[in-house]
């Protein structure tokens, strides 16, 4: 298992398009991805659950392996987790383990960031049906995640600013044949290759036609992932009813926004933009990047 090595890791951010990214990165013919997007391997903590420890780093390399086990040695093999951005201890761990693994992280406005997450998480049943004010005040993550200059320098620091590839999400709206190019690039693979999600949107906002049943199946995962429980959780998981459940629940329960797209208060937007001033202006410093 020491010869087992990752050649890019996706690691942030979430609701900036990183859907978009990993479809196109998988339909490279250069390119075997994941078994499933988002391992989350590396992370301390749950995606969902800040408080709960996550597991999976304790299961080892071998169990991350498997994830690529029908990948051969002449494709570039890789996953997007966007949560890793926020992890110092994912920071160590990978650079541990993959020292010279390229980065990619797609940025967003980061009060855009908030928002849409806001939507995807009272959709899924993370939190109540609360307003976007009551949320940013109960919830430090909304806020904390959009804080990018922050997170990033610890990962500039340990792989130097020259292996992290960034796409501002706004650019891949208005030109996707230039980031998808400039992505393959980065990669050293075909960039003339055009994937047939170049123009796709494969997560589009949404809402749960039946809220109460994703707010039980997170109170449920949230109740299984304690030490008491942990075991059941781990089984459910690896026989894949975890994620079945979750799949079914997903993408069956819920219906798209499309034009009826929620409005941010303009007085909540203004606080957000002085809020978020510093950090955004030592994300140019640090990256030349504008989000």
């Amino acid at each position: 298992m020491s010869t087992f090595n990752i050649d890019f890791i996706g690691i942030g951010v979430e609701k900036a398009a990183t859907y978009w990214v990993a479809d196109c990165l998988k339909e490279h013919p250069d390119v075997c991805f994941a078994k499933q997007k988002e391992l989350a391997f590396f992370n301390e903590y749950d995606q969902h659950f800040l408080e709960v420890k996550n597991p999976r780093y304790q299961r080892g390399l071998e169990w991350y392996s498997s994830f690529f086990e029908d990948c051969t040695d002449d494709r570039l093999k890789g996953e997007y987790t966007p949560t890793y951005l926020y992890s110092s201890k994912a920071a160590d761990r990978i650079k541990k383990h993959f020292p010279d693994v390229k980065l990619i992280c797609t940025l967003r406005n980061p009060i855009k960031r908030a928002f849409s997450q806001y939507l995807h998480d009272k959709s899924i049943g993370i939190i109540p049906d609360i307003s976007f004010e009551e949320a940013i005040e109960t919830y430090d993550a909304y806020l904390e995640k959009g804080k990018y200059a922050k997170h990033l320098r610890k990962w500039i620091k340990l792989f130097g600013k020259e292996n992290i590839h960034f796409i501002v999400t706004d650019d891949i709206k208005k030109r996707p044949v230039t980031e998808v190019k400039k992505l393959y690039a980065f990669l050293g693979i075909d960039s003339t290759f055009r994937p047939e999600s170049l123009y796709k949107n494969p997560n589009p906002a949404s809402i749960a036609r039946f809220p109460w049943l994703n707010r039980f199946l997170m109170r449920s995962e949230y109740q299984m992932m304690s030490d008491s429980y942990a075991w059941i959780h781990k089984i459910l998981e690896d026989l894949g009813i975890r994620r079945m459940v979750f799949w079914a629940s997903y993408y069956i329960n819920r219906k798209p926004l499309g034009d009826n797209y929620p409005k941010m208060e303009p007085k909540t937007e203004r606080k957000l933009h002085n809020y978020y001033k510093r950090d955004s202006a030592q994300l140019r410093k640090l990256t030349g990047i504008t989000v």
